[in-house]
């Protein structure tokens, strides 16, 4: 019979080797010959260390040696996991350095295709880098360039001074920097736009481009505005003059009349012509041929009439309040010729011989483009039953509804406190123009 403690070694010795990965073992007495999977093979010998029938210290024996296995397995189980943590961890940085190369080659491809030059400077202004533009030829080689500044390679001392200027500008956080020049000593008939960002603390990314065509265009463009503009301060200038011509023939022609009626019919028509003249005369002496200021427009139309029907033994005043109000063309005449003939009603109708009295023009425009125009006289009034948007008052009022309808107006009269004569005519926002 086996003693205890040897069985307490063999089973020890059994789970040592199952751990250490031993597929079989051969036998001779105390000898043992232990064989990996890898094929090669271990010699071992095992002896009593102390002959115990104790069998309370067997089992501290079997004891130690379960531990010990399991220890074993436990430190063998971690080596596998790490090495499978160590793969995963390699495949992962394997796929991350593929996207950060096909990330850096897609982007050297975009900057290669910009028309820009790409460099780098210094806080004192010198290239410490550079990306030439795809095709683009220098004068001088891009290479020459590198710890140099502006004025040590083109000799160009003004595009120096704003090189600095822009790379400090930079530095200092003042958001981008913006510049066009001319390196005259290299290429005079080129001109160039830098832009100049902050990198880091101490360097600055500046992209020139070349701008010539730009310009090129721009000066035909603005060559053709002014031609545009020459043009129409003529067609303004002789429609003015063509209808001036009109109002003095009328004038002429009314001096023969003795009828006070025609005379007052003949000087109706003339005042008519005169408003849209003064439209045209307004444009003519105007930078912006779109609109004119209404203020302005109507008080030189408003001071004609005044001029026009005073009468000897009246007193009658006429003025105009106005905002900053534009007024566009397609809104300027019917508008002007609206005031025309509500001004020259309340010189006629609302003031009798020997009388005084006043007459106000107030406009004001909305943000949404509206114009409101009232006039208003604190003459005798009209009648009760009157109605402007009728044409009650004649051709006058005729005329005034047309124009209401052409602008796509509203006119409604009103009674101020006091007495008198108030007409409103609102008029919307103008048309947007068609492409």
């Amino acid at each position: 019979m086996m003693k205890p403690v040897r069985t307490a070694m063999y089973i020890s010795l059994g789970v040592a080797l199952s751990c250490a990965g031993a597929v079989a073992v051969k036998s001779l007495a105390d000898s043992f010959t232990v064989l990996r999977a890898s094929g090669s093979a271990i010699g071992a010998y095992s002896a009593p260390i102390a002959d115990i029938s104790d069998p309370r210290v067997v089992s501290v024996i079997v004891l130690i040696a379960i531990l010990s296995a399991s220890a074993a397995i436990s430190s063998g189980a971690s080596a596998f996991l790490l090495r499978k943590r160590i793969s995963s961890q390699h495949l992962e940085l394997q796929s991350k350095v593929a996207q950060l190369e096909s990330m850096e080659a897609r982007q050297d491809a975009v900057l290669k295709t910009l028309p820009d030059l790409i460099f780098i400077y210094d806080k004192d202004g010198r290239y410490i880098d550079f990306l030439p533009s795809n095709g683009r030829s220098f004068a001088v080689p891009p290479e020459a360039f590198i710890g140099k500044t502006v004025l040590e390679v083109f000799g160009d001392a003004e595009a120096h001074q704003r090189t600095i200027a822009a790379i400090h500008n930079a530095l200092a956080g003042r958001g981008p920097q913006v510049f066009e020049y001319v390196l005259e000593g290299v290429a005079p008939d080129e001109r160039w736009e830098a832009r100049f960002v902050r990198l880091t603390d101490d360097t600055v990314l500046s992209l020139s481009r070349e701008v010539t065509q730009r310009h090129l265009a721009e000066e035909e463009r603005n060559a053709s505005l002014l031609e545009k503009e020459a043009l129409l301060k003529e067609i303004h200038h002789r429609v003015k003059n063509n209808m001036q011509i009109v109002s003095s023939l009328l004038s002429m022609q009314s001096a023969r009349v003795r009828d006070p009626y025609d005379q007052e019919l003949f000087l109706e028509s003339q005042s008519r012509i005169r408003a849209m003249a003064s439209v045209h005369d307004q444009l003519y002496r105007s930078r912006d041929f779109t609109s004119i200021p209404a203020g302005e427009y109507l008080s030189d139309l408003v001071s004609g009439l005044e001029s026009s029907w005073s009468r000897p033994g009246r007193w009658i005043r006429a003025s105009v309040e106005s905002d900053d109000t534009a007024l566009e063309l397609d809104r300027a005449v019917p508008i002007g010729l609206i005031v025309n003939e509500l001004v020259t009603n309340s010189f006629k109708y609302a003031f009798g011989a020997g009388s005084s009295g006043s007459v106000l023009v107030r406009v004001t425009g909305s943000e949404d483009g509206r114009v409101r125009v009232s006039v208003r006289d604190d003459g005798s009034g009209l009648p009760p039953d009157f109605d402007a948007k009728k044409g009650d008052g004649g051709m006058g009022y005729t005329i005034i509804n047309a124009l209401v309808m052409q602008i796509r107006g509203e006119i409604e009269r009103t009674t101020p406190e006091g007495g008198g004569t108030e007409i409103v005519v609102t008029a919307p926002p103008p048309r947007k123009a068609h492409p």
